[in-house]
């Protein structure tokens, strides 16, 4: 039987029933429950996939449009910028871009307590690389 086996797999016979060794260092035999497939979850209709469509272009445009926002006014308040470190010259641009952002989507229609890490870290990279980028072509 140790023969059939393939390394690190089970066979048909020990999916059913695991042997676990209970506290007095005896075998019990223990059976595995099969595992019942997920619910699925409902299907969107077509008005839900339009606004959650509509709602990914707006959570696009808008931190571009501050990215070169921000380009913009860093290239012409160039003056004030060079004197400030340049560390500190981003944490601020990261702070006013996440705060100008989180009181200005439910203007756009958008819930941000539905927000996730991930979409707060999506938001602000698109933000901060229009940033550099367009204050990078504006100084050549």
């Amino acid at each position: 039987m140790a023969k059939n086996r393939k390394k690190g797999g089970k066979s048909a016979e020990d999916s059913k029933t695991d042997t676990k060794i209970d506290s007095k260092g005896n075998d019990a035999p223990q059976t595995t429950a099969a595992k019942s497939p997920a619910p699925k979850a409902k299907p969107k209709t077509a008005a839900e996939r339009r606004k959650s469509k509509i709602d990914a272009i707006k959570k696009t445009v808008y931190p571009a449009v501050l990215g070169v926002a921000g380009g913009f006014v860093c290239f012409y308040g160039a003056d004030v910028i060079n004197q400030l470190p340049w560390h500190f010259v981003t944490i601020m641009f990261i702070g006013l871009t996440l705060f100008i952002q989180k009181a200005t989507y439910p203007f756009l229609d958008i819930d941000v307590n539905e927000f996730r890490g991930k979409d707060w870290f999506y938001v602000e990279f698109m933000a901060i690389d229009l940033w550099l980028v367009s204050w990078t072509f504006l100084l050549n």
